[in-house]
């Protein structure tokens, strides 16, 4: 099934946000600063257990989501955080999300 999945037809999995569920664990933050890209490090909103989130835009998607050639790419994909990269595709959680947003009909 993971191999049917295109992320570049869905990025649901970066509209989910709005509630700071994104989260960005302090080792990212510390290496977007040593990288020198600081502003990725302030570009946040308080995330769930104590920890920041990326900040979302007024409908809940990553502020990084969308490049001029696909709305569902990733403007940092080369330097995204832990959660981003961890986040399998295909995975119970994938499905969950792609069925909440209609892109997958419900089993």
């Amino acid at each position: 099934m993971a191999d049917e999945l295109d992320c570049l037809t869905c990025g649901v999995c970066c509209r989910t946000g709005k509630d700071g569920t994104i989260l960005i664990p302090d080792e990212d933050l510390l290496r977007w600063r040593r990288i020198g890209r600081p502003d990725l490090a302030e570009a946040v909103q308080p995330g769930h257990f104590g920890l920041v989130a990326f900040a979302t835009d007024e409908d809940g998607a990553c502020v990084h989501l969308g490049t001029e050639l696909s709305p569902h790419a990733c403007q940092i994909y080369a330097i995204r955080g832990t959660t981003c990269r961890e986040f399998e595709r295909g995975s119970k959680q994938c499905l969950e999300f792609r069925r909440e947003y209609g892109v997958d009909p419900a089993p």
